[in-house]
């Protein structure tokens, strides 16, 4: 069993498959990020300031331990003898241990923060509060305005309980 195919079909289907491959590997997003170099650095700023990034972050830990030990054995001498046929058995001993122990520890950690990162967030908090130094701004000028608005009608009010 042959299958015939028309060549004019032939093509439009070699035409659709070009089409399709080239649809699904022209659009790839990371190779966009990464070949312009504006787009990397945006990329780059957000995940340093998100913090997935740290390598300039060291942790540091020093532990010291000391260990003091002091020992205290005290004997008490109530023995108790028993005497049977010339011979003298021990019948009662007693000894009593003390063990008294001590354990410092000292534990130092130091860490060493990325400062790519406090440099970006450093600068966030810059930007921003020039921000909110400019509404402070327009927010005192609209309040002198809302003020002065006010007088007025208070004026215009007095006015007209006057006549």
């Amino acid at each position: 069993m042959k299958i015939k195919i028309d060549p004019i079909n032939a093509i439009l289907l070699v035409l659709i498959f070009l089409f399709t491959i080239l649809w699904l590997l022209s659009c790839n997003p990371v190779k966009q990020v990464l070949n312009d170099r504006e787009k990397l650095d945006k990329v780059a700023e957000q995940v340093v300031r998100m913090g997935y990034c740290a390598n300039d972050t060291t942790f540091i830990v020093k532990s010291d331990t000391t260990i003091k030990v002091d020992t205290l054995v005290q004997i008490d001498t109530a023995v108790e003898y028993q005497t049977i046929n010339d011979t003298t058995f021990v019948t009662k001993w007693k000894t009593r241990d003390i063990l008294k122990s001590v354990i410092i520890h000292d534990t130092i950690k130091s860490v060493v923060v990325d400062n790519s990162r406090l440099n970006l967030i450093s600068a966030d908090l810059a930007a921003e509060r020039i921000k909110a130094m400019e509404w402070e701004g327009k927010a005192n000028k609209r309040a002198g305005w809302l003020i002065i608005l006010i007088l007025a009608i208070a004026g215009y009010v007095y006015l007209k309980i006057k006549k």
